[in-house]
């Protein structure tokens, strides 16, 4: 009797373990999501640069784009997070290497170095991240917002020489991540190439 049973814990206990495996087997993979800008940067114009050598600055943002959680609001102003969806890296340290990238195809300055080079520098170029983020509406639609301030300082005297701040808002049929994501794109996108301009003149 005693070993019957034995047997029979046995047999539970496997079955448990395989279950467990097996249902473990089938829950999706997180996605891990990127921004993807392939904006067209037109060569500047101006000159007002173009003997310069500027520095990325330290992007300055709140914790939540610090990371690579993807978060969304409700219109009752509370916070959630897709479980099932991260960013391959920040937003913050995306933005900043777009941006990077962006200045450097557009000729505006003699060189465009980043923090931690040891190259002498003319300017710097700083960055205030706001704002990029989902409303979810009651009725399913979804409102996505980016802002952000930038500035371009002068290395030895710190006198400002330029700043400004863009703010976008794209609006959405759809509330999920894949309507954040194309969102963001596009305002990211806008923002890169309203940079130029902005410089350029």
């Amino acid at each position: 009797m005693k070993r019957f049973l034995s047997v029979q814990l046995f047999m539970a206990m496997m079955f448990f373990v395989m279950s467990g495996c097996s249902i473990q087997s089938n829950v999706p993979a997180t996605s891990k999501l990127s921004l993807q800008c392939h904006p067209k940067i037109p060569v500047a114009k101006s000159d007002v640069y173009k003997d310069k050598v500027v520095r990325m600055g330290v992007i300055e943002s709140t914790q939540m784009l610090s990371s690579t959680t993807i978060f969304y609001t409700t219109d009752d102003g509370e916070n959630y997070v897709y479980t099932k969806a991260r960013w391959n890296e920040s937003l913050k340290k995306k933005l900043g290497d777009l941006m990077m990238h962006t200045l450097t195809k557009s000729t505006l300055f003699e060189d465009v170095i980043p923090f931690r080079s040891l190259a002498k520098n003319d300017l710097i170029f700083e960055m205030n991240l706001y704002d990029v983020s989902q409303v979810i509406h009651t009725d399913g639609t979804s409102t996505m917002h980016f802002s952000a301030k930038l500035r371009v300082i002068e290395q030895y005297t710190r006198k400002i020489v330029t700043t400004k701040l863009f703010e976008y808002e794209i609006k959405s049929e759809e509330g999920n991540v894949k309507s954040a994501l194309e969102a963001y794109n596009k305002m990211v996108s806008m923002f890169l190439v309203d940079t130029v301009a902005w410089l350029d003149k």
